[in-house]
């Protein structure tokens, strides 16, 4: 093989390829819109705690977290189209599960656990530093004219489910009481790990850094607070359940749009 042939290959994520077209994913910036199912809850503190990587700390409300089942839409700025070119490409839901924490005062949320059903979500989160795992999630659809399921009201009930590798993980649910504004949802702020173990030793990982995205655009509509309730099930492979029990603390239904420009480095570990 010549040494000296010039790389040929491109692309923003693998598979590079000589057109490119094939990456997983496309380069930031990414554009999102969902439709939101958030759910506080407050574990015990000791086991909040022993989640949170340092230099992270408790947050101002120590053992709070949240719950989120979550429908998306997503398309980069490279390919605005891809939504009505390939919607599989472009549409995903996911369950993520976060931690109240705080950055030198500054509070946010760190997330140990989160679920998608696509691959392109799953690599991205990767790069983000989101510890993504494929799963199957599903939410309940409101149709304002379906006359026994009915749009966003008093009264209206929805619920999201978690299930990975056929066992259910989580279930969340709300129970829609009043209108609300988007003043009253906690501020969303996510510290991210980014971790990618070492090929040529698998104790030293060739990246490990705290992390934080930037995002810009964030608009919130359309909001409805309600009562809410969270399950977690035990598994033989996954850990979330080790939270519980937990206190619901109400719950919230939105939608919401943003854009991820990238994103900077806070800590390295390495």
């Amino acid at each position: 093989m010549d040494g000296k042939r010039k790389f040929a290959l491109s692309g923003y994520s693998l598979p590079l390829t000589p057109e490119g077209r094939s990456s997983v994913i496309d380069a930031p910036p990414w554009h999102y819109g969902g439709e939101v199912i958030h759910i506080n809850f407050r574990a015990a503190e000791k086991k909040v705690n022993r989640l949170l990587p340092p230099p992270l700390e408790m947050g101002p409300e120590p053992g709070a977290g949240a719950v989120w089942f979550t429908d998306w839409v997503s398309v980069s700025e490279g390919r605005p189209d891809l939504a009505f070119l390939n919607p599989e490409r472009s549409n995903y839901r996911e369950c993520i599960v976060m931690l109240s924490c705080q950055l030198k005062g500054k509070p946010g949320y760190f997330v140990p656990y989160i679920w998608v059903d696509n691959d392109f979500t799953l690599i991205r989160g990767f790069i983000q530093g989101f510890p993504k795992k494929l799963g199957r999630i599903y939410t309940t659809k409101l149709h304002e004219l379906n006359p026994k399921v009915g749009g966003k009201r008093i009264g209206a009930k929805v619920k999201g489910i978690c299930d990975v590798n056929a066992e259910r993980i989580l279930e969340g649910s709300m129970f829609f009481t009043r209108k609300s504004k988007a003043e009253e949802l906690p501020a969303i702020k996510f510290y991210l790990m980014r971790h990618f173990p070492s090929v040529e030793d698998p104790n030293k990982p060739a990246v490990h850094e705290l992390t934080a995205g930037t995002v810009t655009n964030v608009k919130i509509a359309d909001v409805w607070a309600g009562k809410g309730e969270i399950a977690f099930f035990p598994s033989p492979f996954e850990e979330v359940a080790d939270l519980g029990p937990v206190e619901v603390q109400g719950a919230f239904y939105f939608s919401i749009g943003m854009t991820i420009t990238g994103g900077e480095v806070l800590y390295k570990y390495t």
